[in-house]
C-alpha cells in the first residue's frame, strides 16, 4: 500500500507588546517546530535576540527605533493616548505581513499565529490569498469584546436591562470608530477589491478574519462568554519555562534568607515609567514595615530614599524562583504576571491602568487571588491598607494554593500546537 504523506505547514507566527505577550506565541512556534512544521515568527526587531535564542527563524516588522519610541511616551500608559500610540508600531507596517507571505511558494500551505492586534495586518495578507488560515491567539478574555457584569458610567452603575440597552450604544459606538481607524480602512479597501465583504467592526476580526481562536488562558481564569465567537480552540496559560536552577547573587539570597519573605513589585517589562509606582509603594512599606524587593530596569525611578528592608534589582531571570520566595506580589494586572503569580501559589495586589489590565484586576478580586487598586486611587496609605489585609486573608491563602494545584495541571504549549493542527487540518 503507497505511504501517506502528511503535508507539513509553514507556520507565521506573530505577537507585539512587552515580553509577557512575545513568550506564550514563542512557546506555542516552538512546539509547532518541534512537531515538524517550519516556523517564522515575525515581530519588532527589539526581540529579534530572544526569538533566534528560542531556535525560531526570525522576521523583522519595523524597527527598533519606532518601539523604543512607543516605550518612551508616557502616554503610553494613559488609557486615552494609549491606542493611538500603539498604532504608530502598526500602521506604519500594515502591509508587511502581506509582502513577507507575497515572497512565499504559493502552493506552501500557510497559517498565521497572531496576536488579536496584528488581525488587520494578517488579515489584508489572507484577502491576496485566500487559502491563508489565520489563528487568533487570546492571551485575555478581554480580546473578546463582553459586556460587564456592572456597567459604571461616571457616577451611575448600570445593571440589568439598563445595562443592556446601554453596551449596546456603547459597542454599536466603539465599532463606528473601529471601523474609521488608520488600521482598518486600508483592510477593509483591500478586502472589497478582492471580493470579500468589509469587517462589520472590532468583533469582525475574530470571526470574518480568524478561521479560529485559541484561549492562552485557564478555564479556572475565565469560563467561555455566549458573547464570544464560536471556533474557539480551549488551551491554557503558557508560561517561560526556566531551564536550570536560579542563581541568585549572594546579597540577594542573604535577604531572602533574613526574617520574613519579602514582597515582590515589579510594574511591567515595558513600563519605563515607574516612579510614581515606587513613590507610592515605598510610602506603603514605610507604614506597614513590610521587606520588599523593587524590580525596576532604570535605577534614576527609585526613590531616593530607600531603606535597608527594600532591595533593588534591575532585572532578574528565573523570575517564578524568585516570587516563590515572596509573601506578595504587587504589579500592574498583566496577564504574564498573573498567571505566574498563580502557578507560584502568590496573592497578587494589581494596579490596573489600562487595557486588559483592568478586566485581569477585576477577575483576581472575583477569585480571591488577591486585591486591586485603580491607578488613579493609588496613594501609600490605600496601598499599605490593601497589603494588610490581603496578607492577613485565610481565604486569599486557600484560593492561591486551590489554584496553584490546578497550574501544575495545566496543559501543555505542545498540546495546544497540536490542537491548532488538528483544527487547521480540518
Amino acid at each position: 500500500m503507497p505511504t501517506l504523506r502528511v503535508r507539513m505547514t509553514h507556520f507565521i507566527v506573530t505577537s507585539i507588546g512587552t515580553y509577557g505577550d512575545i513568550f506564550p506565541f514563542a512557546q506555542v512556534g516552538i512546539a509547532l517546530k518541534n512537531q515538524g512544521h517550519q516556523v517564522t515568527f515575525i515581530t519588532n526587531p527589539y526581540f529579534q535576540e530572544t526569538i533566534q535564542g528560542f531556535g525560531l527563524d526570525f522576521h523583522a516588522i519595523g524597527s527598533k527605533e519606532q518601539y523604543m519610541k512607543v516605550l518612551l511616551n508616557e502616554g503610553l500608559w494613559n488609557e486615552q493616548d494609549h491606542f493611538d500610540i500603539v498604532s504608530s508600531l502598526f500602521v506604519p507596517n500594515l502591509f508587511a505581513i502581506d509582502q513577507f507571505v507575497s515572497k512565499l511558494d504559493p502552493d506552501e500551505k500557510l497559517v498565521i499565529i497572531t496576536q488579536q492586534n496584528f488581525l488587520p495586518n494578517a488579515g489584508i495578507a489572507q484577502a491576496k490569498r485566500k487559502d491563508l488560515t489565520i489563528i487568533c491567539g487570546a492571551l485575555y478574555p478581554s480580546v473578546f469584546r463582553t459586556a460587564p457584569h456592572v456597567l459604571k458610567i461616571g457616577p451611575l452603575t448600570l445593571t440589568g436591562k439598563l445595562k443592556k440597552i446601554a453596551w449596546h450604544f456603547i459597542s454599536k459606538r466603539l465599532d463606528q470608530q473601529y471601523l474609521q481607524s488608520p488600521l482598518v480602512i486600508p483592510l477593509n479597501r483591500v478586502r472589497n477589491e478582492n471580493g470579500l465583504p468589509s469587517i462589520r467592526g472590532y468583533t469582525g476580526l475574530f470571526d470574518q478574519i480568524a478561521s479560529f481562536n485559541a484561549l492562552l488562558f485557564s478555564p479556572w481564569f475565565s469560563a467561555v462568554s455566549p458573547e464570544w465567537p464560536d471556533n474557539l480552540i480551549p488551551g491554557d496559560f503558557i508560561l517561560k519555562e526556566e531551564q536550570g536552577r536560579a542563581n541568585f547573587s549572594p546579597a540577594l539570597s542573604r535577604f531572602l534568607d533574613e526574617g520574613s519573605k519579602p514582597i515582590l513589585f515589579t510594574f511591567g517589562t515595558g513600563n519605563l515609567h515607574t516612579k510614581k509606582y515606587l513613590e507610592a509603594s515605598l510610602g506603603a512599606l514605610k507604614l506597614t514595615g513590610h521587606k520588599a524587593i523593587f524590580i525596576c530596569k532604570d535605577e534614576s525611578h527609585l526613590p531616593k530614599d530607600l531603606t535597608e528592608n527594600i532591595f533593588w534589582l534591575p532585572y532578574v531571570d528565573h523570575f517564578s524562583d524568585l516570587l516563590k520566595r515572596c509573601s506578595l506580589i504587587v504589579y500592574h494586572g498583566g496577564i504574564g504576571t498573573l498567571a505566574e503569580a498563580a502557578r507560584c501559589g502568590v496573592p497578587q495586589l494589581s494596579i490596573p491602568s489600562l487595557g486588559d489590565q483592568w478586566d485581569n484586576s477585576e477577575r483576581i478580586e472575583k477569585l480571591h487571588l488577591g486585591g486591586a487598586i485603580a491607578i488613579h486611587e493609588l496613594n501609600q496609605e490605600l496601598l499599605a491598607q490593601k497589603i494588610d489585609s490581603i496578607l492577613k486573608s485565610e481565604k486569599i491563602a486557600t484560593t492561591c494554593d486551590e489554584i496553584l494545584k490546578k497550574m501544575s495541571e495545566r496543559v501543555s504549549a505542545s498540546t495546544i500546537a497540536k490542537r491548532i493542527i488538528n483544527a487547521t487540518n480540518s
